[in-house]
């Protein structure tokens, strides 16, 4: 009885989600999962091996990008770059100048690992002149021509990836976070050489599976059928805090001509990723709300730290 029972329950849940993909016009990501072009592997593997593809792009995203600022300039000669064991690209609104300092003051600057932190900008035409006393003190901004915008923020990620590989940035790790975290950086680098290596095909992070995207067209978040048009996103790290391998980052330059870009950041590396078959991996040490430095000893990085003071504060509390 109980058998039939959750059967009849488990119908009459498939038999409503049918009825609403009909009236949604959803499909099903789960058996009707197809985003151009599918042969993306296929495109990458061929790139790999042979340096060149047949393939016609789907976007100029990667070709005509601008360029305002660029650090490389400060450790690349000729073509050839200083080597470090991680990089950090942290994104980072024109505005957040405290942020980035006390970043810089804290865990972007730490002198027992060969470590470069880049922050990554858009364009804010008033701001420009105060950008650039800070680009001249510093020399680690990455900045683009486009506005600095919440929907300009998978370009943020999408051209810096870009940016790695056509300037030959010599590191081991990258890791992909926003300016408002704060990063245990000795044991993040740790965590990367014994769990991920310089060859492992997989992306680190707080996984999220089995969220559905936005339609309510009031949501900061709304993604219409038309940009994409599955039930389910494939899982895809939080909030686009990812920990990777320079041999991904690769990867995933060489795909994203091939593929259709969407607005939602950390949801388009997801898609990325399942297209390319690398690994997603949770882990709950990416903290995903505030937590304390003193609670950070065993954690890799937490969200959260939106000031200057609680980045000092918190870096302290770490070290003690």
């Amino acid at each position: 009885m109980v058998f039939k029972a959750w059967l009849c329950i488990f119908a009459i849940l498939l038999a409503i989600l049918v009825l609403r993909r009909c009236w949604t016009g959803e499909k099903f990501y789960v058996f009707q999962f197809s985003f151009p072009l599918n042969n993306v592997i296929d495109v990458v593997h061929e790139i790999e091996t042979t340096g060149r593809t047949t393939e016609k792009p789907l976007n100029n995203i990667t070709l005509h990008y601008v360029i305002n600022k660029d650090p490389s300039i400060k450790f690349c000669s000729k073509g050839v770059c200083d080597s470090f064991d991680m990089v950090f690209i942290v994104k980072s609104f024109v505005g957040n100048f405290d942020q980035r300092i006390a970043i810089r003051n804290t865990w972007g600057a730490q002198i027992h690992l060969r470590i470069k932190t880049m922050f990554v900008l858009g364009y804010v035409d008033r701001l420009h002149p105060l950008l650039d006393f800070e680009n001249e003190e510093y020399g680690d901004i990455l900045q683009f021509g486009f506005a600095d915008t919440y929907d300009n923020l998978v370009y943020k990620t999408i051209i810096s990836i870009d940016w790695l590989v056509k300037r030959n940035i010599n590191t081991k790790y990258v890791h992909f976070l926003d300016d408002d975290r704060l990063v245990n950086t000795r044991r993040l680098h740790q965590f990367a050489v014994d769990s991920l290596g310089v060859t492992e095909n997989k992306i680190v992070g707080h996984r999220l599976r089995f969220k559905q995207p936005h339609r309510t067209k009031s949501s900061k978040y709304f993604t219409t059928l038309e940009e994409y048009p599955f039930d389910f996103w494939p899982p895809y790290i939080h909030g686009g805090t990812t920990l990777t391998n320079m041999k991904v980052v690769k990867r995933l330059a060489y795909a994203i001509p091939f593929t259709k870009i969407i607005r939602m950041e950390d949801c388009f590396i997801g898609i990325l990723a399942k297209l390319l078959k690398i690994n997603v991996l949770h882990n709950s040490e990416f903290m995903q709300f505030y937590t304390s430095g003193f609670d950070m000893k065993d954690k890799l990085s937490s969200q959260g730290y939106k000031s200057y003071h609680l980045i000092i504060d918190g870096w302290k509390q770490l070290q003690n």
